[in-house]
């Protein structure tokens, strides 16, 4: 699995009528640097121009057109959140994960929106792959999906125990919920270890011990990107203590062993990279666009 190049600022050039669609894992913050577009989701066009944008989550089929009267550049930046679920609560990577899977999200922003002022400001600095300017452009994706995270008003009634789990589960880190056991958690909540387990259930639809097995699988996956780190060192990062059952889960979910996913993906690494030796940051877009589809 390759990482096309989250949280960096990248350019995109349309020539007159040119299409384009944002196409890799994760969430797109798109913005119009320069030109008049359009961009198109669910069989509506929404006129764009310098300074607008919009957010879209990978699932969303979203398409920028240029006017027939000139190019357009744009600048846009990935987010994926299975590589930042340090930073990610418990509550926010589930809403994250739901909202990908139940419907697409796209959301527009114009040229006078804060968000729109914001990645205008980030676009006209230099070295934007600095720690500081990454920062900037996570902050500014969460800051325009906050929609995302308001909680659903409870119901009527005294639900004590079960607003003191939301609280806990809106605070915790993902990566800390797979780091302990159930009965930890259990004694943090003061409640039974069946009563946490019926809790976390309801709450995200799947059993504690899966998901503890889903994060650990996928924090193995960033580690097996390094080709330096021994497998058995990634088991144990990982929270396993035997391998065997490490490699067992492992193939399990992938379909692959540890050493045959990293060799899949280093070789795939390579072929990458030698595709994109030589070319320039910025993509030219030709598409001949039928006359009868061209909206100017």
């Amino acid at each position: 699995m390759l990482v096309d190049c989250p949280l960096i600022l990248r350019e995109v050039t349309l020539t007159p009528s040119g299409e384009w669609s944002p196409s890799s894992e994760g969430w797109n913050v798109v913005h119009i640097v320069e030109g008049a577009s359009y961009c198109f989701y669910k069989g509506q066009a929404s006129e764009m121009n310098a300074g607008d944008g919009f957010i879209a989550s990978d699932n969303a089929k979203v398409l920028v057109r240029a006017s027939q009267l000139g190019s357009v550049q744009l600048q846009f930046f990935q987010v994926q959140p299975r590589l930042i679920n340090g930073l990610l609560t418990i509550a926010e990577s589930h809403q994250l994960s739901s909202t990908q899977v139940r419907a697409p999200y796209v959301t527009f922003f114009k040229m006078a929106d804060p968000i729109g002022q914001k990645f205008a400001r980030l676009s006209k600095q230099s070295r934007m792959e600095r720690l500081d300017n990454r920062c900037s452009l996570l902050q500014l994706w969460a800051s325009g999906i906050a929609g995302l995270f308001e909680l659903p008003v409870d119901e009527p009634g005294p639900r004590q125990l079960r607003d003191r789990f939301r609280q806990m589960v809106d605070q915790m880190p993902e990566a800390e919920l797979s780091e302990h056991s159930l009965s930890e958690l259990a004694q943090r909540l003061q409640c039974s270890e069946r009563h946490f387990s019926r809790l976390f259930r309801e709450e995200f639809g799947v059993a504690l011990r899966s998901r503890q097995i889903e994060l650990r699988l996928q924090r193995s996956l960033q580690l097996l990107t390094n080709p330096k780190i021994k497998i058995s060192n990634i088991a144990h990062e990982s929270g396993y203590r035997h391998i065997g059952l490490f490699n067992s889960l492992f193939k399990k979910r992938f379909g692959l062993t540890p050493s045959e996913w990293r060799r899949k993906h280093l070789t795939e690494e390579e072929a990458a990279r030698r595709r994109n030796a030589g070319q320039s940051t910025s993509i030219v877009a030709t598409t001949t666009v039928e006359s009868s589809k061209r909206v100017a």
